[in-house]
């Protein structure tokens, strides 16, 4: 295991595409980061940078101490997981995961030492003289995964590993394979575009859009305190709800001004706004579904902040529902229980908890509310 720093890398190709630009990062040794962002924001292309496969065009990458940028891929002593992982078809579990090994002219009884121990941890000691074709996905994950580790590297990369599961695979995978990385302490990066993915695995996540880092924190951090618009709308299931609203002044608080609507904000929210300069500016507001009540308690209770809307969709998720529902021309979605009555074409009340929405600047699209 080792700690890895980036500092101000960047990847420009031949065609002058700039695939990352000016990243910098401190992983510690035995942190899981996992890295996350819409198809080509370069996430895959740090990957593979780590890993050697992609020259750095600018900036360096140290391995523990070792600067590595000019350090062939085998010489790294990294492990990489593609989406596409192959085992050895004509190989049993057991040799698949000692091959690498036996190239390290490991001696035997180490060999099997290390292999039923990480076994063990892997919970697929059963199926060690079994051949890959009669193995379920979830096992050959598994033993993927176990023929990384087995080398015992310094770092584990994964691409995407779980694409190609279905979502009840990924969901038992992503549990799995967090459980591995808890007993085991690996170093681990891993990409992923499933946002999801990325808030139940990394203790630190950093999300990317064209190349720039837009936010590195834990998952609690970009969620709670997203610092812009893209973040914002990009972590959490359903997705942020985001309009633009104009900024009054009544007394020593905000009012937020939408769709001939006025929702009034409180002392913490306003200071912003109103030392800002933002009064009679626009800004862009965010509020998460589960923000948005519909119950009459909170509605009785904060009635300045209530407005009319027209349900869309009743959406049953189980134990939940999401209603998507329209305030004029603006759609939003809440999160609410089984017993709500609200059905497609019901007029409702619903209230924002002010002291959770999320004020962003229209023209930088930065926090203005986490600051």
């Amino acid at each position: 295991m080792a700690s890895l720093s980036l500092k101000n890398i960047s990847k420009v190709f031949p065609n002058g595409f700039i695939a990352v630009k000016d990243f910098s990062m401190d992983i510690a040794d035995g942190e899981f980061i996992v890295f996350v962002g819409p198809s080509g924001c370069g996430k895959s292309t740090i990957l593979r940078m780590i890993a050697g496969l992609e020259d750095i065009t600018s900036g360096e990458l140290y391995i523990g101490d070792c600067l590595v940028n000019d350090m062939e891929p085998q010489d790294r002593d990294v492990a990489m997981i593609f989406q596409n992982y192959v085992l050895y078809p004509n190989m049993s579990v057991y040799d698949n995961m000692a091959f690498g090994l036996k190239m390290r002219n490991m001696p035997r009884a180490e060999i099997d030492r290390v292999i039923h121990e990480m076994a063990g941890i892997l919970d697929i000691e059963s199926i060690l003289d079994r051949k890959p074709k009669s193995l379920t996905g979830a096992q050959r994950q598994r033993v993927v995964m176990g023929r990384a580790m087995v080398r015992n590297p310094k770092v584990i990369l994964l691409d995407e590993p779980l694409m190609n599961l279905d979502e009840k695979l990924r969901r038992q995978m992503r549990e799995e394979t967090k459980k591995v990385q808890e007993k085991t302490k690996d170093t681990i990066i891993y990409v992923t575009d499933d946002q999801t993915e990325a808030m139940t695995l990394g203790s630190r996540i950093v999300v990317m859009n064209d190349g720039v880092v837009q936010q590195i924190g834990t998952p609690e951090e970009l969620y709670e305190k997203p610092v812009n618009k893209f973040v914002a709308g990009y972590m959490g299931t359903p997705q942020m709800n985001l309009f633009d609203a104009r900024v009054e002044q009544e007394g020593n608080q905000a009012v937020l001004c939408f769709c001939e609507r006025r929702v009034l904000l409180n002392e913490e929210r306003s200071v912003p706004l109103l030392e800002g300069g933002y009064v009679g500016k626009e800004i862009s507001c965010g509020v998460r579904p589960e923000d948005i009540h519909t119950d009459e308690a909170f509605i009785t209770a904060n009635p300045q902040n209530t407005v009319e809307a027209v349900v869309q969709v009743y959406e049953m998720l189980g134990a939940e529902v999401f209603l998507h529902f329209q305030v004029a021309d603006i759609g939003f979605i809440t999160r609410t229980g089984t017993e709500s009555e609200a059905r497609p074409g019901d007029v409702i009340r619903v209230c924002l908890d002010t002291k959770r929405v999320h004020l962003f600047d229209k023209a930088t699209e930065r926090t203005i509310s986490n600051q």
